[in-house]
């Protein structure tokens, strides 16, 4: 059972995402929400096989970024759509099954496989700081979105400020708590890696986005677009990362 859904629960989640998009561009807007729940929950249930697909239950392979992002951002988009008391909010956070479906969809060019933990991966911090991190990348992507309606005068609200400064904090946190795993893994907080210095970058750079807003010519415009390079930024970062890892071995491997 479990590795029928490691098999087709991702690909499936993808039509009802992609089901989902096209009634909301038909602006069947409660239909969409429908499928695009249906679609949430197959994702989900494949997030949860990944973790039970070696046959032990092992956590980190539910945080690998080709999947766990789209699902967090999917998460977000549905939380946001529940909480929100504004129906003009409502319109523009439904619209976010767009990016939603389009992270997705480049999923299902990236192995399904599961890499072998390593020694210094045994311990919760590693969960923790991938879950944390990942989800603030979300936050980033989505403000990029929400940036763009604010640079067409759709988002007057500027949700997108609330999503950066929302993963801001969560990018903050994910750097304590991998600086201490890698404390403990490697006797450093700190190297000067690829990956480290990647995610140094990222954090100076959003600290600087939104320290500059003290400028008194400072706008919202000048902060949407300046959300949309560190969202650039983000991405070239992570799949970067992501295409470096097509030669490690995987349990698993191309299971389409």
């Amino acid at each position: 059972m479990i590795t029928l859904i490691f098999q087709f629960a991702f690909p499936v989640a993808i039509v009802f995402y992609l089901l989902g998009l096209s009634f909301y561009l038909f602006r069947q807007t409660k239909i969409s929400l429908c499928v695009f729940l249906i679609g949430f929950i197959s994702h989900t249930l494949f997030q949860l096989s990944r973790g039970l697909s070696p046959g032990i239950w092992l956590i980190n392979p539910v945080f690998d970024s080709s999947y766990f992002l789209p699902w967090s951002m999917a998460a977000i988009c549905l939380g946001m759509g529940f909480f929100s008391k504004e129906e003009k909010n409502k319109a523009i956070i439904h619209s976010m099954i767009i990016p939603v479906s389009l992270f997705s969809a480049l999923g299902l060019f990236f192995p399904r496989g599961i890499m072998a933990p390593g020694p210094q991966h045994q311990t919760i911090l590693v969960s923790l700081y991938y879950s944390i991190d990942i989800v603030a990348q979300a936050c980033f992507i989505l403000g990029a979105w929400f940036a763009v309606l604010h640079l067409r005068e759709k988002d007057q609200d500027k949700l997108f400020n609330s999503l950066m400064v929302a993963g801001f904090i969560l990018y903050s946190i994910s750097q304590v708590v991998g600086a201490y795993w890698a404390y403990l893994g490697w006797a450093l907080p700190m190297h000067w890696s690829t990956k480290h210095l990647q995610s140094a970058s990222v954090w100076c750079y959003y600290a600087a986005v939104l320290h500059l807003r003290y400028f008194p010519t400072w706008n919202s415009r000048h902060e949407s677009w300046f959300s949309l390079g560190g969202a650039l930024l983000l991405l070239v970062f992570n799949y970067a990362t992501q295409l470096s890892a097509f030669s490690l071995p995987r349990i698993g491997g191309w299971t389409l």
